[in-house]
């Protein structure tokens, strides 16, 4: 059994909180865990965050029941899904000046048949905890990382690197 919790907090520099998430219910054939932390001007964001949410949800549950429940096409469904949300973003992105360069991380959890399946993108993370082991699953897309992964700094200087926040790969146009 998973036990799932979710709590957000706006932190210490931003006005308004851009983050979104989703549990689905433990009783459905799968189960679907989501986040998204959303980027971009005045609720650009939060837009952005809640969308990807949505079109990622929608598309695995509308699709779940066509694929072949191997892991290939589950993991294919997942790709498809993000592939889906970051269209959805990217066209509303284009309907307002406020919106444009909106974008979001995306993390999908999806447990089927006791097995766990990721689609990640962005900085957000995935952990796995089991008694007192946590173990990070996820690897950041992150100019910093990128820098830690080529050895051109440590991962104690990426901790304050000036770009720490700078993203490779995101949902956005």
């Amino acid at each position: 059994m998973i036990k799932a919790y979710a709590k957000s907090d706006v932190g210490k520099v931003r006005d308004m909180n851009q983050d979104a998430y989703y549990i689905s219910d433990s009783l459905d054939e799968i189960q679907l865990f989501m986040l998204a932390d959303g980027m971009g001007g005045y609720q650009g964001g939060e837009i952005a965050s809640n969308l990807a949410i949505q079109s990622a949800k929608n598309y695995i549950m509308n699709n779940f029941d066509e694929i072949e429940k191997d892991k290939d096409s589950i993991i294919q469904l997942l790709a498809s899904s993000m592939e889906y949300a970051n269209m959805v973003v990217y066209e509303r992105s284009k309907e307002s000046k406020e919106l444009e360069g909106m974008g979001t991380t995306l993390e999908i959890c999806l447990i089927y048949n006791n097995k766990a399946f990721i689609g990640h993108i962005g900085d957000s993370r995935i952990y796995r905890i089991r008694k007192e082991f946590i173990r990070k699953l996820t690897q950041d897309h992150s100019y910093v990382q990128k820098l830690v992964k080529d050895g051109t700094i440590t991962p104690e200087q990426a901790v304050h690197h000036p770009q720490k926040n700078m993203l490779m790969k995101a949902l956005r146009m």
